[in-house]
């Protein structure tokens, strides 16, 4: 795996949005061919989706709800940060350093948004 390290973001054309309306199992299914896509860029070969077992792709499927989760924590911090009264917009501009935000620990059991 030390061959991945060497592929810089400029390798892999990507664009981001935290809006997401679509559904946690296409969502598991593009992350995986992105990251299979990112992998073959160092040499290394995965399975393509279609041919993933059962538990491989609830793996890939947990993965991709762990992704959406970090998105919507994500978006829940920058419009945090955005409603600082001290935050100017040069501030924000030019990406100045950010004040540390509590963690909201959600009750056990509880579904992700």
């Amino acid at each position: 795996m030390g061959r991945v390290s060497q592929i810089s973001a400029a390798d892999v054309p990507l664009s981001v949005t935290t809006n997401m309306p679509f559904a946690p199992q296409a969502l598991a299914r593009h992350y995986y061919e992105a990251r299979r896509e990112v992998l073959a860029l160092a040499g290394i070969t995965a399975t393509p989706w279609y041919q993933l077992s059962a538990d491989e792709r609830a793996i890939a499927d947990a993965e991709g709800q762990i992704v959406q989760e970090a998105f919507r924590r994500a978006a829940e911090e920058q419009q945090a940060i955005d409603a600082l009264p001290h935050r100017s917009a040069t501030a924000a501009a030019e990406g100045a350093e950010r004040p540390p935000l509590p963690v909201r620990k959600r009750p056990a059991g509880a579904a992700a948004a």
